[in-house]
């Protein structure tokens, strides 16, 4: 019985170090992921500021092409140069677009993450 009771006391002394580890290495865990979703946040917002501002000035050029190039189509002087330069702007545009919306979609998940602490 002497020997016994050591050896258990060791064990419940041990087993209450570990949890406190334990807690301390979750809660650890825990400040990393805010900082991580901060960080990732404030990214993405600072990548939004700038793909929305793209965005507007190359919808801007694209409706000002496009009345000029439906002109020349009117006039039958539209040249192949000026078409293919007219469908890269869309793709451009429409990449652009993408890109916004999926930054504001991952925005919009992080703040959804950030809600349910």
């Amino acid at each position: 019985m002497k020997t016994i009771l050591p050896l258990l006391l060791a064990a419940i002394l041990l087993g209450s170090c570990a949890d406190r580890s334990r807690r301390a290495e979750i809660e650890q865990r825990r400040a990393a992921l805010t900082a991580r979703q901060d960080s990732a946040l404030l990214a993405s917002q600072q990548e939004l500021a700038i793909v929305d501002s793209t965005l507007e000035v190359v919808k801007q050029q694209y409706a000002s092409m496009q009345q000029e190039v439906e002109q020349h189509k009117a006039a039958l002087k539209a040249t192949p140069e000026e078409l293919t330069a007219l469908t890269r702007l869309r793709m451009h545009r429409d990449s652009l677009q993408v890109r916004f919306d999926a930054l504001c979609n991952q925005i919009k998940y992080i703040h959804q993450l950030q809600n349910k602490k």
